[in-house]
């Protein structure tokens, strides 16, 4: 039988009847391990008093013998029983019963033997007493009748025997030496049965706690499913509008724009990228929650960074009043390097978001970049600085600690988590990341305010030219079909490739992609995963199955659901890559080219 309690507001279901050897399996084990030592035992004394005993001495011992042998079937049976319960139940009576039944019998055959013989007869009859007085008393961990049942008939017997009955004196030496031996045993076992309830007690506590902390892990389990799936959801619905977006302004880069509109569209785009950026973020989260957090470095130019971030920034700084400025302390110096972008970028926003809460109307914050160069990578430094108030000595250890607020954070009224994001970037960059005094400040000026919250991190030199948006002209014509339900994204990969050297088919749904796929050669094909009729992937499985071993068609997912399960889902059911949304119009490109190069290797020659 179960009940249901509840341990700090959680149900959870726990037995009825915690117990240690009482359990099923250990009460098993416990009577079975007894019958059998018993029966070997039992069977010796058997053969002794059939050779020096009258017959119905022997007979009792055959009687012991018989009641063991019937305490190992019972055993087996309960192990054999398929309701756990029924089963202890049953084997609890009957071990009672079968107890009973062998002390009684074992006293008597200790009395029949002390009644058969003169003073040697009296002490094997008074060690078989103590035998069974010891033997039962190992069953105080079980119940107090149980306990009773096998300690009672023995010790009773053990002092009848000892008293010289032929004697006025019965209360000689000898019956005193076995009361008090009884009184011995009964003071150990009541210790032992002390202890056993406070295990017992002990093991109650740790069922109830280890049956709340396993409902607890479950329930975690299924709150990190449901955030995971949300955030699936979330990316893709949201990626997939931001596509159409990034993918049209894109597009109006090459249209004639006066100078104000070509700026416009450069906040438009740059805004863009970083959203995406943070959505790489987000999804990173449920990686650092598993401790599978990972680096993803690729070439970036750190300056062009921080002035596209403070360009986005800057339209929120001039509302909140605040002097935005920027500080290159090493123009003639290069940035380019290859590093976690994301990452990087993420750090930065977040500095910056303290630093405009902590300034008033009419404040100030700077934005610092500083180079070391390094042999083959680069020492950087990025500061942000601010007039808000300061951050005094002994509070500065908790401003990266997350939930952990600083006076200067509990005025700005955040969370406590974005700084211990930047922390926790900087750690897994091998970076650092501190707070120090605006530079100049006296000491009998500090109380005036400001705070200098900077990082710092080495990165390798990338030498290279950056890939950029500019689309190849000297493609081979390729035969390109894509597979998009999404109207505003066909628009937007028909505009991306309309003067590419392209041959391009729709298909609205994975059923018409396979069609078209059946109906003529293909050189790639791109495909989205969430589509009607036919999903993405129930299309590349036909494809990869109908296909002739020898003409592989390369299969590259544009979906917006990248995690890095579903990327391996992709690519155990036959695609090549993933293409991610919002498109990256120079990974289209450059795959496009990798595709003509193919083509060009593999044609026949004239």
């Amino acid at each position: 039988m179960q009940k249901t309690a509840t341990e700090g507001g959680v149900a959870m279901r726990m037995p009825a009847q915690i117990k240690d050897v009482t359990q099923l399996e250990g009460y098993i084990l416990y009577s079975r391990g007894v019958a059998l030592t018993r029966l070997v035992l039992v069977a010796l004394l058997v053969i002794l008093l059939a050779l020096f005993t009258p017959w119905r001495m022997t007979l009792l011992a055959i009687v012991e013998f018989a009641l063991y042998l019937a305490l190992f079937a019972a055993a087996e049976i309960a192990a054999r029983d398929p309701d756990p319960d029924r089963a202890f139940r049953r084997l609890c009576w009957q071990s009672d019963v079968l107890m009973f039944l062998l002390v009684s019998n074992a006293c008597w055959l200790a009395v029949q033997i002390r009644l058969y013989d003169g003073p040697i007869a009296q002490v094997e009859a008074g060690l078989l007493a103590i035998c069974v007085l010891l033997f039962a008393a190992l069953r105080v961990h079980i119940t107090p009748i149980s306990y009773v049942i096998g300690v009672v008939p023995p010790a009773l017997t053990l002092i009848w025997t000892a008293i010289d009955w032929s004697s006025p004196r019965l209360l000689d030496h000898y019956t005193l030496a076995a009361a008090l031996f009884v009184a011995a045993v009964l003071l150990v076992t009541s210790r032992q049965q002390a202890s056993d309830r406070t295990l017992t007690q002990a093991l109650r506590d740790l069922t109830r706690k280890n049956v709340a902390l396993t409902q607890a892990i479950e329930e975690a389990k299924a709150a990190s499913r449901a955030k995971t799936d949300l955030l699936a959801v979330a990316s893709h619905e949201i990626r997939t509008p931001l596509n159409a977006v990034l993918g049209f302004a894109q597009i109006l880069r090459d249209k004639d724009l006066t100078p104000e509109q070509a700026d416009l569209l450069s906040g438009v785009l740059e805004g863009g990228e970083q959203l995406t950026r943070l959505l790489d973020g987000i999804l990173d989260l449920t990686h650092v929650e598993n401790g599978q957090a990972r680096l993803n470095p690729v070439p970036v130019d750190l300056r062009r960074m921080l002035l596209g971030v403070m360009r986005v920034w800057s339209v929120h700084a001039r509302g909140l009043g605040v002097d935005f400025r920027f500080e290159d302390a090493d123009p003639a110096l290069s940035f380019v390097v290859r590093a976690d972008a994301a990452r990087i970028e993420q750090t930065l926003i977040n500095l910056i978001s303290n630093a405009m809460g902590a300034v008033a109307s009419g404040g100030r914050v700077t934005v610092r970049l500083a180079g070391t160069p390094r042999g083959q990578d680069l020492g950087v430094l990025i500061e942000v600085g601010d007039t808000g108030p300061a951050v005094p000595l002994e509070e500065r250890p908790r401003l990266f600690e997350a939930f952990d607020q600083t006076a200067r954070g509990r005025q700005q009224g955040g969370s406590g988590l974005g700084l211990a994001i930047c922390a926790r970037n900087m750690a897994l960059m091998g970076g650092e990341i501190g707070v120090d005094d605006p530079a100049g400040v006296m000491v009998s000026q500090k109380a005036a305010g400001g705070a200098v919250l900077w990082f710092a991190f080495d990165a390798p030199v990338h030498s290279q030219p950056l890939a950029g948006a500019d689309r190849p002209r000297h493609l081979t014509q390729i035969r390109l079909l894509v597979a998009e339900d999404n109207p505003a994204n066909r628009k937007v990969v028909a505009l991306l490739l309309q003067e590419a050297p392209v041959s391009l088919t729709f298909a609205e749904d994975g059923a018409q992609a396979l069609d078209a796929w059946r109906t003529q050669p293909f050189d790639l094909i791109l495909m989205d995963v969430n589509m009607p009729v036919l999903t993405g992937l129930e299309a590349v499985r036909e494809i990869r199955r109908a296909e002739p071993p020898d003409q592989r068609t390369p299969i590259w997912m544009l979906t917006a659901n990248v995690f890095d399960d579903d990327i391996a889902r992709y690519m155990a059911n036959g695609a090549d890559g993933v293409l991610r949304k919002p498109i990256d119009v120079p990974a289209l490109f450059n795959l496009l080219a990798e595709v003509a190069e193919g083509l060009i290797g593999t044609a026949p020659e004239a």
